[in-house]
C-alpha cells in the first residue's frame, strides 16, 4: 500500500499525534474505502482521548482520501499543508490481492477461516 505523506503532523497537544496514529491504523486495516468511513465514524463517536475530527479534517473527494490537521482542537482552521493523500484505488488493489481463487476474502489479520477447524465446531457437527 502506498500512502502519500504530504506534510508533518504538528504537536498541537499531547494527543494529536495519537489521533493521527489511529487514523493511520484505520487506513492500514481497512479493506475498502467504505470501511475507512465506517471505522472513522465509529472511532469518532467513542472518543478515548478526544474525537479524531477534533484534530483532523478529512475528505473523500476526487477519488482520494485526504487528511488535514486542525490548528487547534475543534478549530475551524487547518494548517495549509495536507498530511496525507490516499487514492481509493490503493485500497481496492489491497482488497483484490487479499482475494483467494474462489472469490472469498482471506482474513489476513486472523488467518483463513475454516469452520471445521475452529474449536468446538466439530463437537457440534457444524
Amino acid at each position: 500500500m502506498e500512502i502519500n505523506f504530504k506534510g508533518p503532523v504538528m504537536p498541537i497537544d499531547p494527543y494529536s499525534q495519537l489521533a493521527f496514529v489511529e487514523i493511520l491504523n484505520i487506513l492500514l486495516t481497512a479493506g475498502h474505502i467504505v470501511d475507512v468511513n465506517r471505522f472513522l465514524i465509529s472511532r469518532n463517536v467513542n472518543p478515548q482521548f478526544g474525537s479524531l475530527s477534533g484534530y483532523f479534517r478529512w475528505s473523500f473527494a476526487g477519488d482520494h482520501f485526504t487528511l488535514w490537521q486542525r490548528t487547534d482542537y475543534n478549530s475551524t482552521l487547518c494548517f495549509n499543508h495536507r498530511i496525507l493523500d490516499l487514492p481509493f484505488g490503493v485500497l481496492a488493489a489491497k482488497r483484490q490481492r487479499e482475494r483467494q481463487g474462489n472469490g472469498k476474502l482471506k482474513m489476513k489479520r486472523y488467518g483463513n477461516y475454516d469452520k471445521n477447524t475452529q474449536p468446538g465446531n466439530r463437537a457440534r457437527g457444524i
